[in-house]
């Protein structure tokens, strides 16, 4: 049996991508200096970029230690200096984030249908 059943869109401010990208890190679901919040989206579609945000599928411990940790409730190894993230920026990064947890069925069209309630749009990125 699949336990990664949850599909989780998150968006977060641009000013905030570097701190969520390190969130992301410590949480283990990515490596220094990050990638996870990689998809640059806007009001408009157009610069300045606004938000960033990223899609993935999770388990329900996954959503369980969000929850816990906008709570202000960190597991007791929480590795906060290794990845460079405080209390604080725990705390900033998820008061500000838009979160949306679905079922992995509801997966295909997930990110599009949170940015689009959110009024927001993906930011096109000219390839040189």
């Amino acid at each position: 049996m699949n336990d990664w059943n949850l599909s989780i869109v998150i968006i977060v401010p641009a000013d905030l991508q570097d701190k969520a990208n390190r969130l992301s890190c410590a949480l283990g679901h990515d490596v220094l200096p990050g990638n996870t919040f990689s998809v640059p989206l806007s009001s408009d579609g157009q610069d300045p970029v606004t938000h960033y945000g990223c899609r993935t599928s999770a388990k329900q411990e996954f959503v369980d230690i969000l929850a816990a940790a906008g709570a202000g409730q960190l597991p007791p190894d929480f590795p906060l200096e290794e990845f460079g993230v405080t209390a604080q920026d725990i705390a900033e990064v998820l008061s500000a984030q838009i979160l949306d947890v679905r079922d992995a069925s509801e997966m295909i069209g997930h990110f599009d249908s949170v940015i689009a309630a959110n009024g927001l749009m993906r930011v096109l990125v000219d390839v040189e």
